[in-house]
């Protein structure tokens, strides 16, 4: 052995099986000295605070947590209760309709169309009838016209009253005390109508003083006579229906 050879032999190199080499002993160039745990000596070298270390921090915290704290694996906490929701209430506006058309709709409908039919019959009984002197007068009638004649009511009891006329007059019995605006009271005895123009000859035996009320278009008082019933009656019907609908939907939403 030479006086340039060493006596003892070279250590061999330790391999690394993939460990990471020492860490630098400074700061990268264009980098500032590193602080906290990522400073050379703080045994953090394998980087466990950084934040691409993994899903959480060394102290186990869930990172998308606001104050770091551990995360939940248990059950979750009790909720606040949630307010119901409102339940829509099924049939109710048809049982409102319903009733509306039952109670309000169809009375009056039906009580309107008889005011209207007489309403003409109203006014000339506040100003009174047409009296008739002698017990005998004669009266123009257009076609579809009618009057109603009348006797004071302390002669109705021996009163008789006729109409004669052309063929197209007809004679309807009637019945009724009236009141009128003058304070006198008489009875009806007599409907007389006529289905073309024609003149009405009225007489009446054991009174002085009948007297008679029109002539009024039997149209005009029978059109509304029947056609407010009918609404009337159609109007019930219909809100009738519409009750008994509402109140199964709103029997089937209750116990829904």
């Amino acid at each position: 052995m030479s006086d340039g050879e060493s006596s003892t032999p070279s250590p061999r190199k330790r391999p690394t099986y993939g460990l990471p080499g020492p860490a630098p002993s400074g700061p990268a160039p264009g980098q500032g000295p590193r602080s906290g745990s990522d400073a050379p000596g703080s045994g953090n070298s394998w980087g466990a605070s950084s934040p691409s270390a993994g899903p959480f921090d060394r102290d186990g915290g869930d990172p998308g947590a606001p104050d770091g704290s551990a995360p939940r694996t248990g059950p979750l906490p009790p909720q606040p209760p949630q307010p119901e929701r409102p339940t829509k209430r099924r049939g109710l506006w048809p049982l409102i309709i319903g009733l509306v058309l039952l109670v309000i709709v169809g009375p009056v409908a039906t009580v309107g169309g008889i005011v209207w039919s007489v309403g003409s019959i109203v006014a000339d009984t506040d100003e009174g009838p047409a009296v008739i002197e002698g017990g005998t007068g004669e009266i123009d009638v257009a076609a579809n016209e009618m009057v109603i004649v009348y006797v004071p009511a302390e002669d109705a009891a021996n009163a008789r009253c006729t109409a004669e006329g052309s063929d197209a007059v007809t004679s309807v019995p009637t019945s009724g005390r009236t009141r009128f605006g003058d304070g006198t009271e008489y009875e009806q005895v007599l409907g007389v109508v006529a289905t073309e123009d024609t003149a009405v000859t009225i007489s009446c035996t054991g009174t002085d003083a009948p007297a008679y009320l029109g002539p009024y278009s039997l149209l005009g008082m029978a059109g509304p006579l029947l056609i407010g019933p009918i609404i009337g009656v159609l109007a019930g019907l219909a809100g009738l229906v519409l009750v008994i609908v509402g109140i199964v939907l709103l029997v089937r939403t209750r116990r829904g």
